[in-house]
């Protein structure tokens, strides 16, 4: 039996061979190219790719997304699937598996996704929603599923009883055993789960806080991440969200309880520019003074005006100069940029820019 080579080590390399001429795969590995390999989905705002330390939400996990109601959930997950799409296309398609029956169409298509590319599941029961997911995710053509809301989800027998009869447990049970499948498919097939939560409150808790999730411990303890959303109307700009999100979980990258705040337009999503520019000027990558705005010169590491008048001049820059556009948003994101490459390569930088 030849030896495969994983560790250098004789006995652990023996082990591991052993183990892939019984079970027919690769059971132990070298985790460096593995976490190399892992893929990131833009969440569409740069803010929040910022603080999850990875560029994005990892493509190949299971996710929880929760918050109060009307706090920009499922907004948020749809601007992640738009993300999915203008990144993979339509080849993998992705499922919004709608148990709130809530979502109208007049959304789904403002937020720039082609619906008639998009399948729509409405299961009756919980049962029928956790088998859609396990067996979409093993067909391997599905990307990404939205589960849209565990909160919604009630089980068959559930459904069976009268409204003064009441049971325990039931839908934690169903979620603990079905994850336990999901969170391997999502892994295997390279499909990202979405899943949508509400808050609800503890009676009764005196200290600390009374705020839980609805489902049990399951999804929290399977999501690689979970996210926090909060929002409020903003005083900016009408029919705007300021929108709150905490990394309250993250098992891909060393990021934690970081918070990013954005604006949010209703139906439509993030502004990329005005969302790096203040992700910008959170990282100090950017000062303003007065209508001057500042910057360090990645050619000459020196403190120059970049542009004037404010953020709106600052805007209307990077609208011009895509070198300047992926240059922050590189640093941002802690990605290597090619800024001076393509200011060469390009030299779309707006007169009057340092170069």
């Amino acid at each position: 039996m030849a030896i495969k080579k994983i560790t250098g080590i004789p006995e652990i390399d023996m082990i591991a061979s052993a183990l892939g001429k019984k079970f027919g795969k690769d059971n132990m590995m070298s985790l460096g190219p593995k976490y190399e390999t892992v893929k990131a989905i833009s969440t569409g705002s740069i803010t929040l790719d910022s603080a999850l330390g990875v560029g994005g939400l990892p493509s190949d996990r299971v996710i929880e997304i929760y918050g109060p109601p009307s706090a920009g959930k499922t907004s948020l997950c749809l601007q992640i699937v738009k993300s999915y799409v203008d990144t993979y296309g339509y080849e993998r398609v992705p499922v919004f598996v709608d148990l709130e029956r809530t979502t109208g169409l007049d959304l789904i298509t403002s937020m720039g996704i082609d619906s008639e590319r998009m399948v729509f599941c409405y299961p009756d029961t919980a049962e029928e929603a956790l088998q859609l997911c396990q067996d979409l995710g093993k067909t391997g053509k599905v990307g990404v599923i939205v589960f849209d809301s565990i909160d919604a989800a009630q089980s068959e027998r559930d459904t069976k009883r009268l409204m003064n009869e009441t049971g325990v447990g039931d839908l934690p049970r169903l979620l603990s055993k079905a994850l336990r499948s999901i969170s391997k498919i999502s892994v295997d097939h390279d499909c990202m789960f979405l899943f949508i939560n509400q808050t609800r409150i503890n009676i009764g808790v005196m200290y600390g806080n009374p705020e839980t999730t609805s489902g049990g411990n399951a999804i929290p303890f399977y999501s690689s991440v979970r996210l926090r959303v909060s929002s409020k109307p903003s005083a900016d700009a009408p029919d705007t969200l300021a929108m709150k999100v905490k990394v309250v979980k993250n098992k891909v990258a060393p990021a934690l309880n970081r918070t990013a705040e954005f604006q949010f337009k209703c139906a439509i999503g993030t502004d990329p520019y005005l969302d790096l520019i203040g992700c910008s000027k959170d990282l100090g990558l950017i000062r303003f003074a007065g209508s001057a705005v500042k910057w360090t010169n990645p050619e000459t590491q020196e403190i120059e005006t970049l542009c004037t008048g404010g953020k709106n001049g600052l805007k209307q820059a990077i609208l011009e100069s895509a070198p300047l556009f992926d240059h922050l948003k590189a640093l941002c994101t802690n990605k290597e940029s090619t800024y001076l490459v393509d200011i060469e390569a390009e030299s779309i930088l707006p007169e009057g820019n340092p170069a």
